[in-house]
């Protein structure tokens, strides 16, 4: 929504302002590069592989430490690509149809963007990473009338949120 824009177009907005201020500098090289990853039934799955969403076929990927492995990373030059990545990663998401929610979205959401800055004259490599995570709102089967792989995502989707609940 362009009127009411959420927190990662103004975090990519913000990102790329300061892109731009920083490419002023002869001496400085500045990168951008964005990941999507979705956690769906306790799998990590990367929205940015051509193989994956609801038509293609399952690409799990591993999680060490605060890297993941295989995933697909996309250098990119500007906001609207960033866009174009966000929709292409909203099409492959897990969203289906409940009697509480016709979108209802099956799997949270992992946007990592990553900003690197080379500096010539200082020999030196500036590196840092942005985490926002979409979670998938919370199910009461009841209500959403969903049974069988459906009940089965939303238990998954319950006992995540209840993880994370305890860690904070």
């Amino acid at each position: 929504d362009k009127e009411n824009p959420g927190l990662i177009p103004r975090a990519v907005d913000k990102l790329f302002n300061s892109k731009r201020d920083l490419d002023m500098n002869p001496g400085l090289r500045v990168s951008i590069k964005v990941e999507l990853l979705e956690i769906y039934n306790e799998e990590v799955r990367d929205l940015l592989d051509s193989r994956s969403g609801p038509d293609g076929q399952l690409i799990k990927l591993k999680v060490n430490s605060d890297d993941t492995v295989r995933n697909i990373l996309v250098s990119t030059d500007n906001k609207d690509e960033v866009s174009e990545i966000l929709e292409l990663a909203q099409k492959r998401r897990c969203v289906k149809a409940t009697k509480s929610n016709s979108q209802s979205s099956r799997s949270h959401l992992l946007f990592t963007i990553h900003f690197e800055v080379d500096s010539d004259t200082e020999s030196s490599r500036r590196k840092g990473c942005l985490r926002i995570v979409d979670l998938a709102g919370s199910e009461r089967l009841e209500k959403s009338g969903s049974t069988g792989v459906l009940a089965k995502e939303a238990k998954h989707i319950n006992s995540s949120l209840l993880a994370l609940k305890e860690v904070i």
